[in-house]
């Protein structure tokens, strides 16, 4: 299987740790990911206008055409930004926790598991929410932790906002948001976002915040520790 992959600003910048980790587990699994050629910011949030976010991200659309029509997002916002620019339709637009299903994961050659760890799965605001570009399955990690042996917290959080959006702006809010988060929250947290990892990972106390890939590479044995 050939997907089109979007790693979109973020995953070549501040969260290169997470674009390496998708296109390992991916290549593991044996599905392949090709690059689209030439792709472009999708625009994120910083433009405010939403007929300019989804110009861009059509452009997008259109350079994909070259690689496949199925398209793998890893960023929650890119994802979301890909997803509502495709007016008709002809694309299939996936996250990476759409394609990694519970009953494909079962199915892998795991050399790990996660017992004696207590995990919180954190969505963020994106991944769940609006339901027309949310992910599928909306207790994924959840299920995968637990199907692994690991054991699951701080689930009340889960979709709580951590201010990323405004980390170069307010950190103060930014602080405030994210320690509600972090004190609801397991001594390990799994996040997707890497505006979220970011956040978090820089107003932990002495808690560990891991990529959904960090779990999975583990589990296959390409990781010796959490």
């Amino acid at each position: 299987m050939v997907y089109a992959y979007y790693p979109g600003c973020s995953l070549k910048g501040s969260a290169k740790k997470l674009d390496v980790g998708i296109r390992k587990v991916f290549g593991v699994l044996g599905m392949h990911l090709e690059e689209i050629p030439d792709w472009n910011c999708c625009g994120a949030v910083e433009y405010g206008d939403a007929s300019e976010i989804r110009s861009m991200s059509r452009k997008n659309l259109f350079k994909a055409l070259k690689v496949s029509t199925r398209i793998i997002a890893p960023c929650p916002l890119c994802s979301k930004n890909l997803k509502e620019s495709d007016g008709s339709g002809e694309f299939s637009i996936l996250h990476p926790l759409d394609v990694l299903s519970l009953d494909f994961l079962m199915s892998i050659p795991a050399k790990k598991d996660l017992k004696g760890y207590v995990i919180t799965p954190y969505y963020g605001c994106l991944l769940l929410r609006p339901k027309e570009t949310a992910i599928k399955d909306k207790e994924i990690m959840e299920k995968v932790i637990l199907s692994f042996g690991g054991q699951v917290a701080g689930e009340e959080i889960k979709d709580k906002c951590c201010g990323g959006n405004k980390f170069f702006v307010d950190k103060e809010i930014v602080y405030k948001l994210s320690k509600i988060v972090l004190k609801k929250s397991s001594p390990f947290i799994v996040v997707f976002c890497p505006l979220c990892h970011m956040v978090l990972k820089t107003f932990s106390e002495g808690q560990k915040v891991l990529y959904f890939t960090d779990l999975i590479l583990y589990i296959l044995g390409e990781k010796k520790e959490l």
